[in-house]
């Protein structure tokens, strides 16, 4: 089953022998998560991104989301974001609603945790039409990410990981590319003491279009967990 997965993204990965434009990206960001009980959990995060080799602010952000867990291996989840993005000379808002269900599972022999996700999300910059002429900015995309995190025996805290993730548009034009995007990443997750959690990723993101963008993508992010608060 695992084989099987494996080869079907790596089918789904897009030729790439076209011009293309390079660019670094820095994300930074910090957050907070707690679990009410063993099922139910809520999280919220706040985050800055720059591009033009990190240089320029592009993005910044806040979310809120809460994750259901179904079964010890199936959890679904309802996130919520607004983000300020760079425009021109000016930002712009826009809203984004993402439904996720996620599957994981671990192979005990290797130490390693397998978690495949699917997410449908829906971007909009606001909420109904203006007047005749302007009309809600809105974009539909299913993205499906797979990540594989090895927990190092003598070393608990400290999780390396490797992933993929493919994003297609849903909108009616987008139908020339197999991929609109992919991303293939990896990393490492510090779970630190008393309730303290630092992720620091790499991601290459590439993404189709007349010209094709590639991004190097170093993100830093910071957690503090607040399990507990609720008597648990």
């Amino acid at each position: 089953m695992l084989k099987q997965l494996i080869l079907y993204i790596v089918v789904l990965l897009p030729l790439t022998g076209m011009s293309q434009v390079e660019d670094a990206h820095l994300w930074t960001g910090a957050g907070i998560s707690v679990s009410v009980d063993k099922k139910l959990s809520f999280g919220y995060e706040t985050q800055t991104r720059f591009y033009k080799n990190a240089s320029v602010l592009r993005v910044y952000l806040n979310q809120f989301g809460a994750t259901y867990k179904i079964t010890k291996d199936f959890k679904v989840g309802l996130d919520y974001r607004f983000s300020r993005k760079k425009k021109g000379y000016y930002f712009v808002s826009e809203n984004r609603i993402m439904l996720n269900a996620a599957y994981g599972f671990k192979v005990s022999p290797i130490n390693t945790k397998f978690r495949l996700r699917v997410r449908y999300q829906n971007s909009f910059n606001r909420l109904s039409v203006i007047n005749q002429t302007i009309t809600p900015d809105i974009s539909n995309v299913f993205r499906l990410k797979f990540v594989a995190k090895y927990k190092i025996p003598d070393f608990k805290r400290i999780k390396p990981f490797v992933g993929y993730e493919y994003f297609k548009s849903l909108d009616a034009e987008s139908i020339k590319f197999t991929a609109d995007a992919y991303r293939i990443m990896g990393g490492v997750d510090l779970d630190l003491p008393k309730k303290h959690e630092v992720k620091l990723h790499y991601v290459f993101q590439m993404s189709n279009g007349s010209a094709p963008e590639v991004r190097h993508i170093y993100s830093i992010q910071y957690t503090y967990n607040l399990d507990g608060l609720f008597g648990k």
